[in-house]
């Protein structure tokens, strides 16, 4: 039953008081759980990180298995709870007919959902697995540190394919952990290991973020149908992990606030606990618009879903859902001329359709808008008269919630925060990468044949003469003779897309088929000598800071696969960042892994024109808006500092065979390319045909990662090469 219109807020305070109350009132259960949960997490946690120390493999990886099993059971169980008892004594209130005994109508009506709640924890929960832990234990979780410690239990115990998981489920909220980065690379080395044991174990927390990057990439491919389904299916996820935070606020005792000393009557302690409960379902916008490893969340998550879905919709042809979805968008931002513009269209296009032209917004949105106004209203209130305080998470809040002393301040917070945003898109680049264009070219018959004005940006050149005709015939012929099916991407035949086929060669392997007899020695020496000349081309063009270190050589080449050319919309080589990952949406570029974050300089050296498409392409943060364009031929070379100031991307090769030389250095001498100076290193023996291997039991190669809050001292090793996609252009 819904509350009166013109109930004060503090005796809605009072209401969220006693519901929580007696909703965490299971704390006080009898030990008559007989099914489920009996130890508390964190026990299981600290008996399994003493194994660990004690070098206990076995009970170590138990008992941090047990401990992540009962925390997602918990989690799982009181989500199961709270939509049980959801309606719980609602009957209570809708028979209260004399207002004036509301007090003990409500507190029946408390009562018997407290009720409910006990006796459903009660079938799961023992009563120590119900109390509170500590922060501390709750950090741990948050960073996913049991996952460090499995990681190196499970090495130990030879179990390398669950060694695998954990790591990598560590690492994708630990981006920037170099030691875990190291150990990811090493166990893909190792038999038995497979590509499918590197999975995220916590997934299920983050579907949405695998929904909204399906959904971007459907996009990019104008698969608007495809499109469409996705960015549905990433809405109604985003919505479900919305609700499942707020029923965690509602179920665990993390609200309770700390008792002020101001604070002594009842009413202002129930309103002091109401604002905790709705901050912290506010603060579930945050932290589901949060990917795992960032800082920050995507602003307007849900809005900008939305925005993407009715324009996928539109184009999909399906105008009634457009409708629908710009309908909802208009539930958060009104008065949008944009979105109002759009609305017009759409409508006259229907003309005729009067059922599609009325639909209105989606029910469940509209749930979500009138509901968060009903909440934000409470917390303005609360700040203006109970000296409360709201960080509201949305751009979208309308002024009409906020009471009129807070209404300057607010606007001046939110102009503040607006002209941010916008700059945030208008800014001018600025590449820190401490390379500046311009330096001399010493290499006799290249000329500069675009620099960064021609090229509408910053440090890139297009470089022309570095190859005779001779000189590409005879590593295009190398290429056809050695090139390998997937090279650098594990095998994969068309890892960009399915309209093209990848090959690859590396300066090694091209030796090693030397030494066989399959390929000329002259011709690997070549490809050898190419990249040396780039290298110089491009420490002095740009002016190197310091030494520069070949981080990875690649031959690649991009044929056009014959029947799958017709209506291609696709990038043979989407847009993207060579040291950071692109985020569009936002204009960000984040120096994370997978991304090659110790590339320095990139460089592309062509070795033909004779095919359709395949141009190289600088792009906008937005991965839109083409800025310049360089169309391959024999000889030139397009060369750019790796980082966010210069997004690129390939055009579709529609017909025959693209090939070209890629490189990049880096300033990072434990970054520099093995496998080039092993190859190096061959030569310089005269030719012999020994490898050099590793040596050692290979269990003291796997560094224990640590998290932030353990870390001791250790000696640092040299970082291995990644060997895991390319990015080749």
């Amino acid at each position: 039953m819904a509350l009166h219109s013109n109930t004060s807020p503090v005796y809605v305070a009072f209401l969220f008081f006693l519901n929580y109350v007696f909703m965490t009132a299971g704390s006080g259960l009898s030990s008559e759980s007989s099914s489920g949960l009996s130890a508390p997490y964190d026990e299981l946690y600290y008996r399994g990180v003493r194994a660990y120390f004690r070098e206990d493999w076995e009970r170590a990886a138990e008992f941090l298995e047990k401990s992540i099993s009962t925390r997602d059971k918990l989690l799982q169980t009181r989500r199961k709870c709270h939509d049980e008892c959801l309606t719980a004594g609602d009957d209570k209130i809708s028979k209260l007919e004399d207002f004036t005994l509301w007090d003990v109508g409500i507190l029946d009506w408390i009562q018997m959902r407290a009720e409910c709640v006990r006796f459903c924890m009660g079938r799961s929960v023992s009563p120590a697995a119900l109390l509170p832990v500590s922060s501390d234990i709750e950090y741990e979780f948050g960073t996913r540190n049991p996952y460090n410690y499995l990681q190196v239990t499970y090495y130990k115990l030879d179990k390398m394919a669950k060694a695998a998981s954990a790591a990598h489920t560590f690492f994708v909220a630990n981006p920037s952990h170099l030691e875990m980065r190291n150990n990811l690379e090493k166990y893909r080395r190792l038999l038995g290991v497979k590509e499918e044991s590197f999975l995220d174990r916590e997934r299920e927390q983050e579907q949405h973020w695998e929904m909204y990057d399906a959904a971007v990439l459907a996009e990019s491919s104008s698969d608007w149908v495809k499109a469409v389904k996705k960015w549905k299916e990433c809405v109604n996820e985003t919505l479900k992990q919305t609700e499942e935070c707020r029923a965690q606020c509602v179920m665990a005792s993390r609200v309770i606030p700390e008792e002020p000393d101001n604070v002594q009557g009842v009413y202002e302690r129930a309103a002091d606990l109401s604002h905790s409960l709705l901050s912290c379902k506010q603060m579930c916008v945050t932290l589901v618009s949060t990917r795992p490893g960032r800082v920050s969340a995507l602003e307007d998550f849900l809005p900008l879903q939305l925005e993407h879905l009715h324009i996928a919709q539109f184009k999909a042809g399906d105008l009634k859902g457009a409708v629908e979805t710009l309908r909802s968008l208009l539930l958060f931002y009104p008065t949008d001329s944009d979105f109002l513009s759009n609305l017009e269209l759409y409508t006259q296009t229907l003309e005729g359709d009067t059922e599609a032209q009325e639909a209105g917004p989606m029910q469940e949105i509209a749930k979500y808008i009138s509901r968060a106004l009903q909440e934000k209203r409470l917390l303005y209130f609360g700040m203006a008269n109970l000296d409360f305080i709201f960080s509201d998470p949305d751009l979208w809040t309308p002024e009409d919630v906020v009471p009129e002393s807070l209404r300057e301040t607010w606007r001046v917070e939110k102009e503040k925060l607006n002209e941010k945003l916008k700059q945030g898109e208008k800014v001018e680049e600025v590449d820190d990468s401490g390379f500046y264009a311009g330096g001399p070219v010493p290499v006799v018959g290249v000329t500069v044949t675009m620099d960064d004005q021609g090229l509408n940006g910053t440090n890139r050149v297009v470089l022309d003469g570095v190859l005779s005709q001779s000189e590409c015939d005879r590593v295009m012929q190398l290429a056809t003779v050695a090139a390998s099916v997937g090279d650098g991407y594990r095998g994969r035949r068309s890892p960009h897309t399915p309209h093209e086929k990848f090959e690859g060669l590396t300066v090694l392997r091209a030796l090693k088929l030397a030494q066989d007899g399959l390929v000329n020695q002259s011709d690997a020496r070549l490809l050898h000598e190419l990249g040396e000349t780039v290298k110089i081309l491009m420490d002095s063009y740009f002016r190197s800071h310091s030494v520069l270190y070949f981080a990875y050589t690649h031959l690649v080449c991009r044929s056009a696969i014959p029947g799958h050319q017709e209506g291609r919309l696709d990038l043979s080589h989407p847009v993207h960042v060579d040291n950071c990952i692109l985020e569009p949406e936002t204009r960000q570029c984040w120096r994370e892994a997978p991304a090659f974050t110790h590339r320095d300089l990139s460089a592309v050296l062509y070795l033909n024109d004779d095919f359709e498409g395949g141009e190289f392409f600088f792009a906008d943060r937005d991965a839109k808006t083409v800025t310049a364009r360089v169309k391959p031929k024999c000889g030139r070379l397009v060369g750019f500092t790796s980082g966010p100031v210069n997004p690129h991307g390939v055009t579709a090769v529609t017909a025959a065979r693209r090939c070209a030389l890629a490189l990049w250095l880096t300033t990072e001498k434990h970054h520099r390319d093995m496998e080039r100076e092993e190859a190096e290193e061959l030569w310089a023996a005269d030719g012999k045909s020994v490898v050099k291997e590793e040596t050692g039991d290979g269990e003291s190669a796997l560094k224990t990662a640590r998290s932030g809050r353990s870390q001791g001292k250790e000696r640092s090793k040299e970082r291995e090469r990644v060997t895991g996609r390319r990015d080749e252009l």
